[in-house]
């Protein structure tokens, strides 16, 4: 990057043109025109490399319609705006109008971005969030259950509320309907089952054990 003499409004940017650049990266062109002389001239440019510029580079078309179109009397940028760049990628870009006192004028700094990486990503996205909805009747999806020990803890947890009072209160009979409710469900199959029962009723596993026993064999427990 070549730093020549140029408007004295100018020259606070140029540090600003190069921070710029070193903070949004290579995808990012930061370019500073002079426009208070003639012809108009790039004071500074990062990541020139996107569109294939250089310091010796002239203004574009589109620059110099910007320097005499009376639309932007009254505005301080243009933000967004399609671009494109010379071997066809797709560019957005934004340009800031450095006005001297008397309204003039005196440069432009202009952010090009490449837009090629954001569109790769967007449509990878898009794909991998694409949903097709069964065709299957009665199905709108498939539901999976939790990990057993998620799964183990929330059927304590509905097993507390079916209940209503801590396990550990449970009567003998509470607690044999409580453990065939599990035992529906599927709870003594889970990993660590029995130690986590026996720990909220307060119970020996042993006990416990044994309850599942009658549970299995359709026998009563006594009174």
């Amino acid at each position: 990057m070549e730093n020549r003499h140029c408007h004295p409004l100018l020259i606070p940017l140029i540090p600003v043109v190069r921070v710029l650049g070193a903070t949004l990266g290579r995808n990012y062109e930061i370019v500073l025109h002079d426009l208070s002389q003639d012809p108009p001239f790039i004071v500074a440019m990062e990541n020139g490399d996107l569109t294939g510029r250089d310091m010796e580079t002239p203004l574009t078309s589109f620059g110099e319609y910007l320097m005499k179109a009376s639309e932007i009397s009254d505005q301080d940028y243009l933000a967004n705006y399609p671009s494109e760049a010379p071997d066809g990628r797709k560019l957005r870009s934004s340009v800031a109008f450095i006005r001297d006192e008397g309204g003039s004028l005196t440069g432009f700094l202009c952010i090009n971005y490449d837009m090629l990486q954001a569109q790769v990503l967007k449509d990878m996205s898009e794909f991998l969030t694409a949903i097709t909805p069964l065709s299957l009747a009665g199905m709108e999806g498939e539901k999976f259950s939790p990990g057993s020990s998620d799964r183990l803890e929330t059927l304590l947890q509905e097993t507390r509320k079916n209940m209503g009072k801590p396990l550990r209160f449970a009567k003998k009979k509470e607690r044999y309907h409580a453990m065939e409710w599990l035992e529906e469900r599927g709870f003594f199959d889970l990993k660590g089952a029995i130690p986590a029962l026996a720990g909220e009723f307060v119970k020996s596993r042993y006990t416990l054990y044994g309850d599942l026993r009658k549970i299995r064999n359709r026998g009563e427990l006594s009174n």
